[in-house]
């Protein structure tokens, strides 16, 4: 026969507040880091394979960046051996850049009494007809720093067709000459460089040395862009010139 107290349940053990606390805190934590038991999973390691697969991607990186400056930098072998030294430099450094376009067609050769055009040395004349022609400060505009790394950079030209006689304004027939236009270029402050003039012959893209004795023609790509800009700017400068000169007067008036 079993006493009543064989029939009380057994007592459960005591759930004092400092037990649940523990637990509290693991659930906190478990929910503010996300997939926390995943961070230090005994089953991920670092070897040596993977550290050798980061490294492999950061030198192909910084590789690949080398490859692609070395891509794009200016090529100077073949123009530095055309033009020479102080030309680059003046397309490199110029602080003035000055454009005399249609520089064949004024003033007009002075003739003899039979009606010939008499000689006169290339550097006197183009300094008459550059004296005469318009023009157009290029320094600052834009498109001018485009124009001085087509000029540089070897892959510009056609390096083929070099042939003589050079770009003058003293050619015959006159009309080979009015499709030539000049660039000057000059250091004025640190006159680092003689004045040079190039010209321009913007019917088939020749460029040479003003009077020189050779000249080169530019590639398909830039034979007719680089025609084309200079084009552009010598008609759109005079218009602008003349709306300052409207504006200005109209302010004053």
């Amino acid at each position: 026969m079993q006493s009543p107290s064989d029939d009380r349940p057994s007592p459960q053990p005591d759930s004092s507040p400092t037990d649940s606390e523990p637990r509290a805190e693991e659930h906190a934590s478990k929910n503010t880091q996300p997939h926390a038991d995943k961070y230090n999973d005994p089953r991920v390691k670092i070897t040596t394979r993977g550290i050798l697969i980061g490294v492999a991607i950061v030198v192909l990186g910084f590789m690949g960046s080398l490859l692609s400056i070395w891509a794009r930098r200016t090529q100077l072998e073949k123009s530095t051996e055309f033009w020479g030294d102080e030309i680059i430099a003046a397309y490199q450094l110029a602080e003035e850049v000055e454009l005399h376009p249609s520089l064949g067609t004024e003033p007009t050769a002075p003739q003899t009494e039979e009606g010939q055009p008499t000689a006169e040395p290339s550097e006197e004349k183009s300094e008459q007809i550059a004296s005469s022609a318009t023009k157009v400060r290029l320094s600052g505009m834009p498109g001018l720093g485009h124009l001085r790394h087509v000029l540089l950079d070897d892959r510009s030209y056609q390096w083929d067709s070099i042939s003589s006689p050079g770009l003058s304004i003293d050619q015959s027939p006159p009309t080979q000459t009015e499709g030539l236009m000049v660039l000057k270029w000059t250091d004025p402050t640190a006159n680092r460089f003689p004045d040079i003039e190039i010209a321009i012959d913007t019917d088939e893209g020749w460029v040479g040395v003003l009077g020189g004795e050779r000249k080169v023609r530019l590639n398909e790509r830039y034979r007719n862009a680089v025609p084309t800009y200079l084009k552009r700017i010598a008609d759109f400068e005079p218009i602008r010139v003349e709306n300052r000169k409207d504006r200005t007067e109209d302010e004053e008036g």
